[in-house]
């Protein structure tokens, strides 16, 4: 999604910033460092620190909810779409590491009219998910009780790859998404053998984002 370049950057920054320290014990001239623009020069894209972690979260969920939806054009059943879903959720986490994780953990620090609005966008991507298991319901695949609270789930689980997965890591990203397809089916939607077997080209997967040096933060 469109994004001024300088905002951008200033909201990478200061989201790996927030990861690093929190949201509270971080500052503005550090975000400036980071960035490489002068402390003042913020307040010419962003009026506050609270802006910016807004602007990081309505960033993410809005660029998050429109992947979704182009990815699931033209899946097949409610099972390729799930396993679609599942990875377009879990690829998007893995290279937006910073962001997706202050996303996520730091809501808390909103405001309250803020809090509101990104818990309106986080209600309507949650409803993709829930509508794709209700799809699979009415085809008869799916025998769950709750489709709400099975997203809920399904996304509390993938969501915390972006707390834990190392670019240098022993595993690559296609077969994190096919453990965490198999947790979603066997574990969570208790389907056998047959949901596994969802056929999808290796060669369109995306590649493993670049290992990067630690920086120390």
């Amino acid at each position: 999604m469109d994004m001024h370049p300088r905002k951008k950057i200033i909201l990478t920054e200061a989201a790996r910033l927030f990861r690093a320290k929190s949201y509270e014990a971080a500052t503005l001239r550090e975000m400036a460092g980071r960035s490489g623009i002068r402390g003042a020069s913020v307040y010419y894209h962003f009026s506050s620190k609270q802006e910016i972690l807004f602007n990081i979260m309505d960033f993410t969920m809005s660029e998050l909810t429109f992947l979704l939806k182009e990815s699931l054009r033209n899946q097949g059943d409610a099972i390729a779409k799930l396993r679609k879903a599942i990875e377009t959720h879990i690829v998007y986490h893995i290279n937006n590491l910073e962001m997706t994780y202050v996303t996520d953990s730091e809501i808390r620090s909103l405001t309250e009219e803020n809090h509101a609005f990104i818990l309106r966008k986080r209600r309507k991507y949650e409803k993709l998910f829930s509508d794709i298991l209700d799809e699979g319901k009415e085809e008869g695949r799916f025998h769950i009780r709750d489709s709400n609270i099975v997203a809920f789930a399904i996304l509390q689980m993938c969501t915390g790859v972006s707390y834990w997965y190392k670019a240098d890591g022993p595993m690559k990203v296609q077969d994190i998404v096919d453990i965490y397809f198999e947790f979603a089916c066997a574990g969570v939607l208790g389907l056998g053998a047959d949901c596994l077997a969802v056929p999808f080209e290796k060669d369109a997967f995306p590649p493993d984002p670049p290992r990067r040096e630690h920086d120390g933060s």
